[in-house]
């Protein structure tokens, strides 16, 4: 295999793990490194930054890939080109469980694909489906963790900011929905079809629902940030149970 950088994560296989946590922000990435022993910053343009150590002896990679879906797949598509077997994104999202507020997490095992990419990639009758042992496993570590979770099909959509289109949050939330975040489906799908098993585990950082023109909208809360630390541990510890469960 060639050991040549990728052309926008600008990473070598040899600096890759099978082991593989996406994040959307870089700064979130940097939190991912700082629970890593011997971490440091494999490569960084635009906005995905990626970041290399241990977890446990376990080695890890920490990438971001910012805000959609389109720009989240380039970055999807060459981590796995460059060695990446197992992808858990840990992400934000907003809520549609008017129990689960802002620090509670969401563990959704499939997405909606209103992504605006993945029609793109495949015809829209292949569903977005998580990694069953990832999900299972990403179950397990937050009840040990002590996490208050929901589990269900979250909504994958490409606007954060709408115009004149309405924004159906009340059809989904009947529909049994959980919750919306914008690269999940991308990375679910992209998985399926290069063969490598992905999940995610999010925290609620809102109610777009109770709020639809983001009025009072503050994703930068601490009991947010709190919940972000919980959701990168439970993720770490995932990857570690996963991995050393295909060792036994």
């Amino acid at each position: 295999m060639s050991d040549t950088l990728t052309p926008v994560l600008r990473v070598r296989p040899s600096e890759m793990s099978p082991h593989v946590i996406v994040v959307g922000d870089p700064e979130r990435a940097i939190k991912v490194s700082e629970h890593l022993t011997n971490a440091r910053q494999i490569a960084a343009w635009r906005e995905y930054h990626t970041y290399g150590g241990e977890y446990h002896g376990l080695r890890v990679i920490a990438t971001s890939h910012g805000v959609g879906a389109a720009g989240a797949a380039v970055c999807f598509e060459e981590l796995i080109r460059a060695g990446a077997k197992t992808i858990i994104r840990v992400g934000t999202c907003g809520s549609y469980l008017p129990a689960l507020r802002a620090g509670a997490l969401l563990m959704p095992h499939a997405a909606t694909r209103e992504d605006g990419l993945t029609d793109e990639l495949v015809r829209h009758e292949l569903p977005a489906v998580a990694n069953l042992n990832v999900m299972y496993t990403l179950r397990e570590q937050a009840r040990k963790h002590n996490a208050q979770f929901a589990t269900g099909i979250i909504r994958t959509h490409a606007a954060f900011y709408h115009g004149m289109t309405p924004n159906p949050h009340q059809y989904w939330m009947d529909a049994g929905v959980i919750g919306i975040e914008m690269e999940y489906a991308a990375l679910l799908v992209i998985a399926t079809l290069r063969r490598v098993r992905a999940g995610g585990i999010f925290v609620i950082d809102g109610n777009p629902a109770e709020a639809q023109d983001m009025t009072g909208y503050n994703p930068h809360k601490q009991v947010v940030e709190d919940a972000r630390t919980q959701a990168i541990q439970i993720a770490l510890d995932t990857l570690r149970q996963l991995h050393t469960s295909e060792q036994a």
